[in-house]
């Protein structure tokens, strides 16, 4: 049996289990040791899909000694080539928002050449040591054939699909939330987004909310005539495009306005100064420095000095540099829209889009909304 096929396999006989809620047929020490590892997923999704690609090598390789992931290693076999071509597509199709970009194998916690081992469990990098331990323990008890890899692969993938479904029931319910009975106004709306970005962990939302902004703009605005807002890319990823956290491109493909977005960090200069190297001999006209940080800047001396600096470079090179607030840039752009109910519904549609293809957006982000759309009763 190919490995997809493995994989689709265990994926249809888990989703079974889940529907006959058949979870005791596994044994403890498969239970205990993947539910820590699903219930840190979000910050250690590689060892996850690391897991599922030994699994499927001890399936189609029993004899091979798969806490041994590297070919450098005595007897080892190439773990990464295998994530990368069968299990990191698998998890896009199935699982996206806990899908690596390539591979589970670029993260320290797995590429480093040391065996998933007892005796050497202690080197691997990874904080959480109970994470490190259930890791190191799944592999202990495939290799020494106390359990099934294929028993393994099903548990993974039945908790996953719970999960995901827990996951889509909130953001059903948050659209069904947006109620457009209620007149809105621009007060309410950055309100609402005041709010919504006090949330911890919250450095992705105002990142959703310009790029929304701006999806709004390239409508509406005479300056992004034949203009190209790219989609936004995710934070952590591998490929992100080098310029801002919200792009605008010609036509031509040549970059044309760029946001980047600072959560809670005060703008000082040598922020400025990056933003002008790394536009040096690009067609960008203007770029946006935007902060959420209370005051903007560091201090008021240091904003004098990047509003005296950003205006002789304008002068020198044509390159605008606009840097302010997050909430004031906002109020801005979005007196340009005439639809403030639809911006709210492209808000959480972009939110909800967002958690499902990556671990930046959280349960509690989605849930919050959901709040603020019934407290205004939107």
């Amino acid at each position: 049996m190919k490995e997809t096929d493995i994989l689709e396999k265990a994926l249809s006989e888990a989703k079974k289990l889940v529907e006959k809620n058949k979870f005791n047929k596994f044994p403890d020490v498969i239970k205990i040791n993947i539910d820590t590892l699903i219930g840190k997923i979000d910050s250690n999704k590689s060892l996850l899909s690391a897991l599922v690609t030994s699994l499927v090598k001890k399936i189609t390789t029993p004899g091979q000694d798969i806490r041994l992931h590297r070919t450098d290693f005595e007897n080892g076999y190439s773990a990464r080539s295998l994530d990368t071509k069968i299990t990191a597509p698998f998890f896009k199709q199935h699982f996206p928002k806990y899908a690596n970009k390539e591979s589970a194998f670029l993260t320290l916690a797995t590429r480093e050449k040391i065996p998933w081992t007892k005796s050497e469990w202690q080197n691997l990098k990874i904080r959480d040591k109970n994470v490190k331990t259930s890791f190191i323990e799944v592999f202990d008890v495939v290799e020494k054939g106390k359990v099934k890899p294929k028993d393994c692969l099903q548990y993974i993938f039945a908790k996953l699909f719970v999960l995901s479904k827990q996951q889509y029931a909130i953001f059903d319910e948050t659209i069904e939330a947006v109620n457009f009975d209620e007149i809105v106004n621009l007060t309410t709306v950055i309100r609402m987004l005041e709010a919504h970005f006090e949330t911890k962990l919250s450095s992705r939302l105002p990142v959703i909310a310009i790029y929304t902004a701006y999806q709004e703009l390239i409508k509406e605005v005479k300056r992004y005539s034949k203009k190209v807002l790219r989609p936004l890319n995710v934070h952590t990823s591998s490929d992100k495009h080098g310029f801002g956290d919200v792009e605008v491109w010609n036509n031509n493909n040549t970059p044309y306005e760029m946001v980047e977005i600072k959560h809670n960090i005060a703008i000082d200069r040598n922020l400025i100064f990056d933003i002008a190297k790394k536009s040096e001999k690009t067609t960008i006209e203007r770029y946006y420095i935007l902060t959420t940080y209370k005051n903007s800047f560091l201090s008021k001396e240091e904003e004098d000095y990047i509003n005296k600096f950003i205006l002789k470079l304008y002068k020198d090179s044509g390159l605008e540099i606009i840097a302010n607030g997050i909430i004031p840039s906002l109020k801005y752009y979005l007196r340009f829209i005439e639809d403030y109910k639809g911006f709210l519904l492209a808000y959480t549609g972009n939110l909800i889009i967002d958690a499902k293809n990556s671990t930046e957006i959280k349960d509690f982000h989605i849930e919050k909304w959901k709040e603020l759309l019934q407290e205004h009763k939107i």
